[in-house]
């Protein structure tokens, strides 16, 4: 039940804004959306990025890359970059637009309004109510936009049901049209009902507003002028981009990915932008906004693959029970906690998101909705990598708040250093994966990861097989000691084990060889390739690679053996479809999202703060920062606020600044300061600087071993900041990561003085005045705030 990945520390409320935008309604539940698009780059002719860029660390920087490099070199693209810092990508843009960090939902807002007012929307598109409306328009796409919301006491809710004024089923939404209620089923493909974008009013006596309604009333409620003091763009500024951005119409995209939505208004400000691309009524065109491709799915849920391993391949599998530690996925209201103690909730509940990272050691500490006895740690270090991520430091030494800590990681770790154990793992060129394509790319496409080398941990015996050790191997191991069903002999099914990782891997191989559609199976290998298959595996010891072992791992219930066709894909890393599908999909997306977008999202306005019991919104809002208890944060005595990033030179962890070729180039990060803003400081460039917050004012990571690092380094002036803003870059300043002298068994090792270059700023990022041992958060998407800090910086 408690297993995490870290996405609220990278990017997750511009996931759960799209993912809620594009949740289907079906027998009274949304769900299904989809949890990432991206511009389609081959033929977009203006895209405005928010926050991020083709140049800098990124999702799918390679392929991105390239594309918006050709086609800026060709003037087929024009872009503007949203930053407050003159990023790579801004500095080849047509505009930058130094936005005042966590205000982009204004930014889109102002933008917004000058759309509206001047009426330079795409009204046939948003005035399709149903899918068949959108047929008939040469769409595959429609917005819920013209559906009616109902206005209570404490503002917009539920959607209008046709049942409630007689007209329809429990399942059916209401419309205006000629100012007589209509009612529509959104997915309805043959009788076209189209809307009125605009109502306000009574309907039998209930009062309701059409979605667009209340979007505009918001947009227009401030003037221009005041959205632009808001986010600090000049209005011919926005004016400009706004007129270029409709003048491409549905080849215009707003992009958006971390900067906007690591703030507490996360999710708020990424429905905002997202809206953009619903005005231009782009999703599915060609140069417009895109689900990608796709890929093949591995897990075997489709019609005719071998191994369904997400059910059916596990017997008497044990299954998760209860709220999450991290409250993910559940209602305040539906706990026994909220009939028992009402608001506030002690600690925030997500309902509508999920990998809450930095909220797992924080809620064990607090012991709230229950302890925890043990914490496994694979490959992760929330103590170095989350805003006040220092403040879990302290709980990892309690032993009463967590009795058992142990690791699995490539390195002794920022966090797994205090591990009570602490195991070796496979790196990335000794494991296997299945890492997904960015949406960028628009046709399907599966990456397999597989053994290229024989790792270099040591190898154990687990279910009387020898193996490296991994996460994989300790997780056997652990299933091996207790017994537990679906491990080991007949694991999956009788005659079918589950002994060694490739017994699992291999098995989603061939699911992806297999096809998502009876029909679509690979070619088997031949005669040839399964000759070079074995060649460049001779290295390889049995532990790693026994052709035997891993042919008998893909043999299915019926006795099919898919191993050629396995062998297909190994060979190619992976399994990827002709890019003429792409080429001869005419002038829609040839994977289409084909489903409703909602302008209005009635599943997120349906919930409620779990602090003060305050409705939230179904459109996008301009919040400023706020703590837990909804009260904005001033932090007044620091007058500069930070921000991070990351250069493409650290996209990874096997990158800078461990990777020795790229520290050559940048071997530590700076303070990046704006001229202005230094000479008013009395500050220079290469000056040593600290870092100091509201909530770490001495400015320092205290490592609770007798050792307290300095959040210290050179300050470097520039033009290309907004004034007032600083920025440090990620993916510097270790202490641990081979950075430090380490005694492994009796051997002494000696850290590399190379990892210790530069700072990480985490440890003076704001904690929350209200929980007081997490950072500040976002309550809908999840993700932590990375750019809500006030900072003071000083001469060191």
């Amino acid at each position: 039940n408690n297993w995490y990945e870290h996405t609220t520390i990278c990017e997750q409320s511009h996931h759960i804004a799209y993912e809620k935008m594009t949740d289907q309604y079906k027998d009274g539940k949304w769900s299904g959306g989809k949890h990432h698009m991206k511009p389609d780059l081959y033929n977009s002719e203006f895209v405005i990025f928010f926050g991020t860029g083709a140049f800098d660390a990124n999702f799918g920087p390679p392929y991105m890359a390239n594309l918006v490099t050709n086609n800026l070199v060709t003037g087929q693209l024009k872009i503007a970059v949203v930053d407050p810092r003159l990023s790579n990508t801004a500095a080849k843009a047509w505009k930058w637009l130094p936005v005042k960090p966590g205000t982009d939902a204004a930014l889109a807002y102002a933008m917004i309004h000058w759309l509206l007012k001047n009426e330079q929307y795409d009204k046939t598109y948003l005035t399709n109510a149903n899918k068949a409306a959108a047929k008939a328009d040469n769409e595959t796409t429609w917005t819920n936009a013209t559906h009616l919301v109902k206005i209570e006491k404490d503002g917009p809710g539920k959607l209008l049901r046709a049942s409630e004024i007689g007209i329809g089923g429990e399942h059916e939404f209401v419309v205006m049209r000629n100012g007589r209620p209509v009612a529509v089923k959104s997915h309805d493909d043959q009788n076209p009902v189209e809307g009125d974008l605009f109502f306000s009013g009574m309907v039998q006596g209930i009062p309701v507003k059409t979605g667009f309604q209340i979007l505009y009333e918001y947009a227009t409620g401030k003037s221009l002028e005041e959205w632009a003091d808001i986010c600090g763009i000049p209005v011919e500024d926005i004016v400009e981009v706004a007129r270029e951005f409709a003048r491409h119409g549905k080849k215009s995209v707003a992009e958006l990915y971390r900067g906007p939505v690591q703030h507490t208004s996360g999710y708020y400000n990424g429905q905002a932008i997202i809206t953009l691309n619903l005005l231009m009524g782009n999703p599915d065109w060609k140069g417009g906004l895109s689900k990608g491709g796709g890929h093949w799915h591995e897990d075997g849920s489709k019609k005719g693959q071998p191994f369904n391993l997400k059910s059916g391949l596990h017997p008497n599998k044990l299954t998760a029970f209860g709220h999450k530690l991290t409250r993910e996925k559940s209602k305040y209201e539906d706990s026994t906690l909220f009939r028992e103690e009402g608001y506030p909730a002690r600690r925030p509940w997500f309902p509508h998101t999920g990998n809450v990272y930095q909220e797992i050691i924080p809620s064990a500490e607090d012991g709230y909705p229950y302890p925890i006895k043990a914490l496994f740690l694979h490959k992760g270090t929330p103590a170095f990598a989350a805003p006040a991520g220092h403040r879990a430091i302290e709980t990892l030494v309690d032993l009463d708040k967590i009795p058992l800590f142990f690791a699995c990681d490539i390195v002794i770790g920022e966090t797994s250093m205090y591990a009570d154990y602490l195991f070796p793992d496979t790196a990335i060129w000794e494991r296997w994966g299945t890492p997904h394509i960015t949406p960028a790319c628009p046709i399907k496409q599966s990456k397999v990861r597989q053994p290229t080398v024989e790792p270099l941990t040591e190898k154990v015996t687990v279910f009387g097989e020898e193996m490296h050790l991994s996460m994989e191997a300790i997780m056997l191991a652990i299933a091996e000691k207790l017994g537990m069903p679906g491990h080991g002999k007949d694991g999956f099914a009788p005659g079918m084990d589950l002994k060694r990782p490739e017994d699992f891997y291999l098995k989603m191989v061939a699911n992806l060889a297999a096809g998502d559609k009876p029909g679509d199976t690979v070619p088997d290998a031949s005669g040839e390739e399964m000759q070079l298959f074995m060649k460049a595996r001779q290295h390889l010891s049995p532990a790693v690679f026994d052709v035997q072992k891993w042919r008998r791992a893909v043999v299915d219930a019926r006795g099919r053996d898919w191993w050629k066709k396995v062998v297909y894909v190994l060979n190619r890393g992976g399994r990827y479809e002709n890019f003429d599908k792409y080429r001869h999909s005419g002038d829609k997306m040839p994977h289409p999202f084909k489903n409703q977008f909602n302008i209005y999202v009635e599943h997120v306005a349906t919930t409620r703060h779990p602090y003060t019991g305050k409705r939230f919104s179904g459109i996008g809002l301009y919040e400023p920062v706020k703590t837990y208890d909804g009260h904005p944060v001033s932090d007044e005595d620091f007058p500069l606020q930070l921000i991070t990033y990351k250069y493409i030179q650290g996209g990874q962890s096997r990158t800078s600044p461990n990777n020795y070729w790229l520290g050559s180039i940048l071997p530590e990060n700076y303070v990046l300061m704006n001229a202005l803003t230094a000479e008013e400081l009395g500050l220079k460039d290469g000056q040593r600087v600290r870092v100091l917050s509201a909530t770490n004012p001495e400015g320092v990571w205290d490592l609770k071993n007798g050792h307290k690092i300095p959040v210290e380094g050179k300050l470097k002036v520039v033009q290309g900041m907004r004034p007032g803003v600083v920025a440090v870059s990620w993916h510097f300043g270790h202490w641990a990561y081979g950075a430090n002298d380490s005694v492994i068994d009796g051997e002494h090792v000696p850290g590399d003085p190379k990892r210790r270059g530069g700072l990480c700023p985490n440890a003076v990022m704001r904690i929350d005045s209200t929980l007081k041992n997490v950072g500040l958060e976002d309550l809908i998407g999840g993700s932590s705030s990375f750019y809500d800090t006030r900072v003071r910086v000083v001469r060191a």
